[in-house]
């Protein structure tokens, strides 16, 4: 069987993810570096309203990041349940600035019939240094993708 939200995404390698039918996807304005069935690339330009009152990337958009960014890969694992999240564990290591590039790299660890792990890191494209790291688990629900 053809999954076509992984089809869907492959076909925004190198543009904005216009596609997504989140509006704080749209807002984030990532770019699909990189598509499998196991892992997805995103690539971030740091705006002046993502920033903190020091100039630093916001925690909170870094682990939102992350979060729709784990999000968009469950979604081309194909599953036909929706699974939330359930719990978000960040760790950061690194700032990043106004006009940096930031790439989220999320990796699928465990697909389980009710949890699914995932991990990720943060890495800032100006330096390469390690911006931040998480792992996710996302729990299954009740609730059917409607698409």
């Amino acid at each position: 069987m053809e999954n076509k939200r992984l089809q869907l995404l492959k076909a925004f390698i190198g543009k904005p993810f216009s596609g997504s039918p989140s509006p704080f996807a749209k807002w984030l304005n990532g770019t699909v570096v990189s598509v499998n069935d196991k892992s997805i690339e995103f690539e971030f330009i740091v705006r002046k309203e993502m920033t903190n009152p020091v100039g630093m990337l916001h925690g909170g958009v870094i682990s939102s990041m992350i979060d729709d960014c784990i999000g968009i890969n469950f979604m081309i694992l194909g599953l036909e349940n929706f699974y939330p999240t359930i719990n978000l564990n960040v760790d950061f290591f690194n700032p990043a600035f106004e006009n940096d590039t930031v790439l989220v790299k999320t990796e699928l660890i465990k697909l389980g019939k009710t949890i699914i792990n995932f991990n990720a890191v943060v890495i800032n494209q100006n330096n390469g240094k390690l911006v931040a790291r998480a792992s996710s688990n996302l729990a299954v629900s009740s609730t059917k993708i409607p698409f």
